[in-house]
């Protein structure tokens, strides 16, 4: 018993210095009957660190080192670890999700330069998922052709450890919009003023440098380039040519962005202008609406938001019903832009057409109600006209009354 307290003291001791450097090669790997032990240190060192942000920095350090075992798992070709290397990455990755969300400075701008710091670790991160899965690349075509179950493979863990960073990196964006309105609050300065400040802060970081709105710029003229190529010679939908016009647009503000040094913006246009391409491609192809959907429900003064592209899936409430903010919130979490998501809401319009018919049986309700009440206002008159006869009647028996008594008279 001595012995574990010993060991577990040591690990608590040391372990901190080790996370401290980014590991280069795996420890010991998910095939090892070891993994889970090691798996426990990790956590439990998580559980020692209370700071929020020290937690989410952590938690990236030892999704980190789960990546380095993906690689080298599948390298050994040893399927079934390195799945179990990528469920832990993504777990973990979750955490720093939540830690993102729950940190909390008194002072709006130690919050904003923390959340700042775990990006540009998240940004290294996901770097360092494309390079190792690079090198894979190049490990197995020295070894012989790369086939194309090894191809898919090698895909399916890329695109799934590529999905569990995108979603700390939406979690993240909606913690710096978060500040934003705080530090907009307590300055009173404008939208604008408030923007350059961070993207500011962003670039002495190292993030949104220049050459990563280089890079969008780039593949955004490629998207576009190979768009305008399959269009050749091919009679184009309105919707395919207006997605292209659009794609160009915005290709050119982020030109424009970039000669003023605005690299933030820049990278922003970019990607907006791939996407746009890419869309419209997937428009020619005849996959846009096989393969993204948007669903939005609102209720009780909210909206419940369902969203799948491709094999990508989103669930999520937005506490409110203005369009405008649920299609910032759709966009802050896909990464889609508003043009895409306003295309793809047909929900938007099926709802209008449910309350048509709701305000349609409303009417016919009406409709009835006014009928009944018209054959009640006929009933009436005909007990009215019931009654005006009866006087009449009167008048006859009054006459024969009379008549009677002239009769009488007589």
């Amino acid at each position: 018993m001595k012995k574990i307290i010993a060991i577990l003291l040591t690990c608590i001791l040391v372990l901190p210095l080790a996370l401290a450097q980014q590991p280069e090669e795996p420890g010991i790997t998910p095939d090892s009957f070891l993994w889970g032990l090691d798996n426990a240190i990790d956590q439990l060192s998580l559980l020692l660190t209370f700071d929020k942000a020290e937690k989410a920095r952590k938690g990236l350090e030892i999704a980190r080192e789960r990546l380095l075992e993906v690689k080298q798992m599948i390298e050994e070709n040893k399927a079934e670890a390195a799945q179990k290397a990528e469920e832990a990455h993504g777990k973990h990755l979750l955490k720093v999700k939540e830690n993102v969300a729950a940190l909390a400075r008194d002072n709006s701008g130690e919050e904003l330069d923390a959340v700042l710091d775990i990006e540009k670790q998240l940004e290294e991160h996901d770097d360092a998922v494309e390079q190792a899965f690079g090198e894979l690349k190049v490990k197995i075509e020295v070894k012989g052709e790369l086939t194309a179950e090894q191809q898919e493979r090698l895909d399916a863990f890329l695109n799934s450890l590529k999905a569990q960073t995108g979603d700390v990196e939406v979690r993240i964006k909606e913690k710096k919009d978060q500040i934003k309105i705080r530090i907009k609050q307590e300055t009173g300065r404008s939208d604008e003023e408030v923007e350059a400040d961070v993207e500011k802060r962003e670039q002495e970081k190292g993030l949104l440098k220049q050459e990563k709105a280089q890079e969008a710029i780039a593949d955004a003229q490629e998207e576009i380039a190979e768009l305008k190529e399959k269009l050749g010679g091919v009679n184009a939908t309105t919707s395919v040519l207006q997605l292209l016009n659009e794609s160009e647009a915005k290709l050119a503000k982020a030109r424009e962005a970039f000669a003023e040094e605005k690299f933030g913006e820049a990278f922003g246009q970019a990607t907006a202008a791939e996407q746009l391409a890419r869309n419209a491609l997937r428009q020619m192809e005849g996959k846009e609406e096989s393969e993204r959907e948007i669903e939005v429900e609102i209720k009780d003064g909210r909206a419940e938001v369902e969203v799948q592209i491709d094999e990508t899936e989103w669930e999520f409430t937005v506490n409110s019903t203005d369009l405008d903010t649920i299609i910032a919130e759709i966009a802050a979490k896909t990464g889609l832009t508003t043009e895409e998501i306003t295309a793809i809401m047909e929900v938007k319009e099926e709802r209008e057409d449910k309350e048509k018919d709701r305000d349609e049986r409303a009417d016919e309700t009406s409709g009835n109600r006014g009928r009944e009440n018209a054959s009640d206002d006929d009933a009436d008159d005909e007990t009215e006209t019931s009654a005006e006869d009866e006087p009449e009647e009167d008048s006859d028996n009054s006459g024969s009354g009379n008549g009677t008594s002239d009769e009488e008279e007589e």
